[in-house]
């Protein structure tokens, strides 16, 4: 997978070091090569945080292993999840301390990844719990549609991606809408979150009653689909649109990096716990139909299904179904406290986007 992953990374960073411009007021008429070079000279190399930088990592990479493990290769109450659960805690807050540190320095060279003074507002520590709760059902749902098709529906992979549509097509259709609210409509961007956040909660809802008992595609899930689609379009772009009317301008930067994080971070955190949900019940459900060896292949490679014999395929894609279900139901908690985060971004009078002038 890195073989793949990594030469696209880099080309992203090499696009984004040398064409994003270094201050939206920037005068410099360098070129576009020497402008990039610039941001690798020493003095900017020097601002990094390397240390805060590894500490998230390794905290999240700790805990992530630690929630998909369990249930799985490893039992809840196995040294491995223990200590891979103590290490990854403690590691971040070994994360939390260094930023401190970092922010009390004089200089704050080098300059914290997420300094804590942000979290002070209200409105902030909303707007970081809200995109952190967004997260999650974001990302699971992306991931469980298709492996539902293929799982209970026994769709082929192609066929399986195709039932993603509408969500895809929905979303970018509410940011875009949410854009032109915000800019040319002068619609305070916190109707638009919370409104969003509310539809994504009824959304995720709706998805819990798929049924478990008939193997048939439904087709309402297109329709919960769309209406997720609409709250998840309306509420993580826009919430970035309302981070400069809420942050300082010297924590700007920063914020906007953070919230992208914090969201992303979040989408992580969600799949884990939504596959020890699926699995642990898939597990238990199964143990008396299917042999250790072949329950393993199943959570595995979910192609290797075929081959079971038809009563076996039936229990199978009826337990995925519950489990899927099973799944929606915490994405669901999730995306209420979404909501409910965003009803801490309100104000007397909510703030509006400026247009800018050309």
């Amino acid at each position: 997978m890195w073989t793949k992953s990594a030469p696209a990374g880099l080309l992203a960073s090499a696009v984004i070091i040398f064409t994003l411009p270094s201050a939206s007021n920037s005068n410099s008429q360098l070129s576009t090569k020497l402008a990039g070079l610039k941001k690798l000279s020493f003095n900017n190399l020097r601002r990094i945080d390397y240390v805060g930088v590894g500490l998230l990592l390794a905290a999240s990479i700790l805990l992530v292993f630690a929630f998909e493990s369990a249930g799985i290769e490893y039992g809840w109450n196995s040294v491995t999840i223990i200590v891979t659960l103590i290490l990854g805690f403690a590691i971040f807050m070994g994360f939390i301390i260094w930023e401190i540190w970092l922010q009390q320095r004089p200089d704050q060279i080098p300059e914290p990844i997420f300094p804590p003074r942000i979290l002070k507002s209200r409105l902030m520590a909303s707007m970081f719990a809200a995109s952190f709760f967004l997260g999650f059902p974001f990302t699971s749902v992306v991931v469980n549609i298709p492996q539902r098709a293929q799982a209970v529906y026994a769709f082929s992979s192609q066929h399986a991606g195709v039932t993603l549509l509408p969500l895809l097509l929905a979303s970018p259709l509410a940011t875009v809408t949410s854009g032109l609210l915000t800019s040319n409509g002068k619609v305070p961007p916190v109707y638009l979150v919370t409104a969003g956040a509310v539809i994504q909660v009824v959304g995720m809802g709706l998805t819990c009653s798929l049924p478990t008992d008939t193997l048939n595609f439904p087709p309402q899930q297109y329709g919960f689909e769309i209406v997720m689609g609409i709250g998840f379009g309306l509420t993580l772009s826009t919430i970035l649109t309302l981070a400069p009317l809420v942050a300082d301008e010297k924590d700007l930067p920063v914020t906007m990096g953070a919230l992208t994080q914090v969201r992303v971070l979040g989408g992580t955190f969600g799949l884990a716990i939504g596959a020890t949900v699926l699995n642990d019940h898939v597990t238990s459900k199964l143990s008396t139909v299917l042999g250790p060896q072949e329950l393993k292949t199943i959570l595995d490679s979910l192609d290797s299904v075929k081959y079971l014999s038809p009563d076996q395929q039936d229990a199978v894609r009826v337990a995925f179904a519950e489990g899927f279900n099973r799944q929606n139901i915490v994405l669901t908690a999730f995306s209420a406290a979404a909501m409910f985060s965003c009803f801490g971004l309100w104000e007397r009078r909510p703030r509006k986007t400026e247009k800018s002038r050309p």
